[in-house]
């Protein structure tokens, strides 16, 4: 093979796809993990720190969203929203307007933060279904039991887990999409914009709600994004099964330091940051924190 056409097959060869190597993340160091309380339904899946309290986003199929006392977890007011589909991840705005994603429906959805009545729905950028590349780690299930009784059986979704008879990515034979799938995951807003971490996109979202255009998009290290809180000018966005906390950079995306928590620790989901604590929920049906 003559030099040039070796260089041209070089160049033209793709790329081997693997997860982001985080061992050389700065580490915040160990964390004692606290279960602070119990959760008002079995399966919280996304936070938001807010001046009346905790807002917690329930992914059962009743679709509760409860507002609690930081203290002590008392409930203040709880409403349902309905439609909503494994609902991961809410910010409120400064106008009362309450953000949800619904994840497995792939939208977003805003209703009032006062009685949950719905306001709008948009289609979630990023939106699809999760993948895996080379390097992830295994599925991170809780450790944990959960205080609430075990749900009955649900049926298995469709085009979901290993695919048709255990192959993974493959879809029934009258599929008519291949791309139906996750939405986004844990979100914040600040200064007009909204900030979400999407699972099958392996990014997270910089989004001007009032023109729905993407301003920025960050890459993630895995295929678990869950929940976000703010510290400061920076962004910390979770992934469950690195069962860590990874703190960006705002203005560039950059990962900047880790928290990274054990197998032993309450699983990760939804996540807000308030006072000097990291809150995140494990969907067994725990609230918990540590102090960054």
């Amino acid at each position: 093979m003559r030099r040039r056409d070796f260089l041209y097959a070089a160049a033209a060869a793709p790329a081997v796809a693997s997860a982001m190597d985080v061992s050389n993340i700065k580490s915040r160091g160990t964390k004692k993990v606290d279960l602070v309380y119990k959760s008002p339904h079995a399966t919280p899946n996304g936070l938001q720190a807010t001046s009346e309290g905790l807002w917690v986003v329930d992914q059962g199929k009743e679709n509760w969203v409860s507002l609690i006392n930081f203290a002590d977890g008392r409930l203040i007011r709880e409403f349902q929203v309905p439609g909503l589909a494994g609902a991961s991840g809410l910010t409120v705005d400064p106008d009362g307007v309450m953000w949800i994603n619904d994840t497995h429906n792939s939208l977003i959805v805003t209703c009032s933060a006062k009685d949950g009545k719905i306001l709008g729905k948009y289609w979630c950028p990023g939106a699809g279904r999760p993948y895996q590349l080379v390097g992830d780690p295994a599925p991170a299930r809780s450790p944990i039991a959960s205080p609430f009784p075990a749900p009955a059986p649900a049926p298995a979704a469709a085009g979901r887990g290993r695919g048709r008879g255990g192959v993974p990515g493959q879809v029934a034979l009258d599929a008519t999409t291949g791309l139906s799938g996750e939405g986004g995951q844990g979100m914040e807003y600040r200064d007009g914009l909204l900030y979400y971490a999407c699972l099958p996109s392996r990014r997270a979202y910089v989004l001007n709600p009032k023109t729905w255009q993407v301003q920025a998009m960050w890459n993630l290290p895995g295929n678990r994004a869950h929940g976000v809180g703010w510290e400061g000018d920076t962004l910390w966005i979770s992934d469950s099964n690195w069962r860590a906390f990874f703190r960006h950079d705002r203005k560039t995306g950059e990962i900047v330091e880790k928290v990274q928590l054990t197998e032993k620790d309450p699983l990760i989901h939804g996540v807000t940051t308030h006072d000097g604590y990291m809150w995140f929920s494990d969907d067994v049906g725990y609230i918990c924190n540590f102090k960054l």
